[in-house]
């Protein structure tokens, strides 16, 4: 009897043992159905805000090649929302000629760019010295620069030459990830960069490439243009957008899904190809 006991007792434990695979099992399943469900509805969601932004990219490229007024005066870095099926859209316009062309910058330059950013003091020595240092060709690091030697520990090798992306800059002593998006909508590493063209710059681009009075006043007035206190003047005729490389930056948001695209466009004037896509992201 006591091993017919301890049979129905083992019987038992793996009943219950079973019992408890199958809970698990069925709870495993429940879990990965949900994470599925979870992550289709982000995948939708993406492609929603994906759609989004191709619309919005769109829109705002069909009103630059329209070359009217409207579309000159929008390229000014300021925001312009659109709403369209529940998606928000915001799109900026950004002239590539009125950035500043960093790796062919000077010294007294570099310190009004940096002091636009928020930066003084010794924040602002090592930012500017650690730039010089890295886009200059010897190894004889600034008072307040970086060369080879004061990079080796962290494992970067300085370029000693042009900056190759706006993202290389959070690698240069001084510089933050955040000093550097302050910094992305003003600057450029673009090879071919024409020269500084004030007409529809950022005050912030602006300040920094000029010091005189004049320049103070031009600043004022963007400033005020910037904060919707006036309205922007026409900056020249339509067909100063010929040929002048735009930066149209386009964020879109749908439900939870969000993107970012920045692409670098031409206008040719051409009915038959009436713009060209210099870079995208």
């Amino acid at each position: 009897m006591r091993g017919r006991a301890s049979e129905r007792g083992y019987a038992l434990v793996t009943a219950v043992v079973a019992m408890a695979v199958c809970a698990l099992a069925a709870l495993a399943i429940a879990e990965a159905s949900r994470v599925s469900v979870v992550a289709g509805q982000g995948e939708f969601a993406r492609a929603r805000a994906e759609a989004a932004a191709d619309a919005g990219f769109a829109i705002t490229l069909h009103h630059l090649a329209a070359l009217d007024e409207t579309a000159l005066q929008a390229i000014d870095g300021r925001p312009r929302t659109i709403e369209l099926d529940e998606a928000q859209i915001t799109v900026r316009m950004i002239d590539e000629r009125g950035k500043i062309a960093i790796n062919h910058i000077e010294d007294d330059t570099v310190t009004r760019m940096l002091e636009q950013a928020g930066l003084d003091g010794d924040a602002l020595a090592n930012a500017r010295d650690g730039l010089l240092d890295w886009i200059d060709d010897d190894d004889q690091p600034r008072a307040h620069g970086a060369e080879a030697a004061d990079y080796a520990r962290a494992g970067i090798a300085p370029r000693n030459g042009s900056l190759m992306s706006i993202d290389e800059l959070a690698r240069v002593r001084g510089f933050s990830p955040a000093l550097v998006n302050r910094l992305r909508d003003h600057v450029t590493v673009d090879p071919d960069a024409q020269p500084f063209d004030p007409t529809h710059a950022q005050p912030s681009a602006l300040a920094a490439i000029k010091s005189d009075a004049e320049a103070a006043t031009q600043v004022i007035e963007r400033e005020r243009e910037a904060a919707g206190e006036q309205v922007a003047p026409a900056g020249g005729d339509s067909k100063d957008l010929l040929h002048r490389p735009v930066t149209i930056v386009v964020d879109a948001t749908a439900g939870s899904g969000h993107v970012h695209h920045e692409t670098v466009v031409e206008l040719t004037g051409k009915p038959e190809h009436p713009w060209d896509v210099h870079a995208t992201n």
